[in-house]
């Protein structure tokens, strides 16, 4: 209920203190509290309450409108990056989005999973081979079968889930106006987001560190030994800790932007939107990553050594990060 409060004195201080926009303030906080104990007595929670009763009832501007007033012009932000483009968002739409942007995430993140796991079957089966268990013709069938199964699967998901996105990508470019009931929700989700984020950054980053561990392990128990096809199966565990670290990174990240868009901070700022347009990075990053996939395809694909080949990943990562602080440095000196 606090935030109903909130969100009435802070529509109404836009306006002149007259008796008429009192009245209409305690009549209009009366009906929105009466909506909302009817809720709560219906077994919504607190969020879902509030949510629907500002959706509902937090449009002052007909009331207003009827009365013949108008609110006292405050200018600020919206008056300094005029030039920049804007969208409202009702409280329906932004929940939306932020749903819609977390089912993407997940649908990218499983992709990239499958493309990093498309050389497991080959570790786990070419040790079996070349111990005698299973016959080689066999084995390189299955794997080659499988890597291309599961690169398939991966790039049909992108395309798919970047075609059904596509109508968000316009926000990228916009300042999203938001209601001050839908802001205070949108950021309240947003700093228990951000928690989240950390936790799940970290501990994607530990299962990287930890990835080595248990090839290491089997390498020192099984090699030289009869059973050192075992220590070459175990680099297949290599592949699951960076599988699992990679979904984290990637639902997180997601998750993360598509708060930021809608509260307009971080990278998605007006301030930071304006200068992406004129950014030498966004375009040196267009030319990049797409040369970094053929290497990688190409190295891949000549080489057939998918256990090496992914260590282009984490190395192009940190040169393009190297290359990003290097770019900003200089357009901080210009400016």
């Amino acid at each position: 209920m606090e935030t109903i409060i909130s969100y009435i004195d802070n529509i109404f201080s836009s306006y002149p203190d007259v008796s008429e926009v009192r009245k209409a303030r305690e009549d209009l906080l009366s009906i929105m509290e009466d909506k909302y104990n009817e809720l709560k007595s219906e077994g919504k929670s607190e969020n879902e309450a509030v949510g629907i009763v500002i959706s509902e009832f937090g449009n002052i501007e007909e009331i207003t409108a009827e009365l013949g007033i108008t609110p006292l012009n405050k200018g600020g932000e919206e008056e300094e990056y005029a030039e920049l483009e804007k969208e409202k968002f009702s409280l329906e739409q932004a929940r939306n989005y932020i749903e819609t942007q977390k089912s993407f995430g997940r649908k990218i993140a499983i992709g990239v999973m499958l493309c990093i796991l498309s050389p497991v079957c080959a570790c786990v089966l070419d040790p079996l081979a070349e111990a005698g268990f299973l016959p080689v013709r066999i084995t390189d069938t299955i794997g080659v079968l499988a890597l291309f199964g599961m690169v398939a699967i991966a790039v049909a998901i992108f395309i798919i889930s970047g075609i059904a996105n596509s109508k968000y990508e316009r926000l990228e470019k916009k300042q999203i106006i938001l209601d001050y009931g839908t802001k205070q929700l949108m950021t309240e989700q947003y700093e228990k987001q951000n928690r989240r984020f950390g936790t799940e950054i970290a501990v994607g980053v530990v299962l990287c560190i930890f990835s080595i561990i248990p090839l290491n392990i089997a390498e020192v128990i099984f090699e030289d030994t009869k059973l050192a096809w075992v220590s070459d199966m175990a680099g297949a565990s290599l592949f699951a800790f960076v599988a699992v670290a990679v979904y984290l990174f990637i639902t997180a990240g997601v998750r993360q932007s598509a708060y930021e868009v809608l509260l307009g901070i971080g990278e998605h700022s007006p301030e930071k939107i304006m200068q992406k347009e004129k950014s030498v990075l966004r375009i040196i990053s267009a030319i990049y990553w797409p040369v970094v996939v053929c290497i990688y395809l190409g190295w891949s694909f000549i080489t057939m050594d998918w256990e090496i080949t992914w260590i282009i990943w984490p190395v192009t990562g940190v040169l393009f990060g190297a290359i990003a602080a290097v770019i900003g440095v200089i357009e901080g000196m210009k400016k």
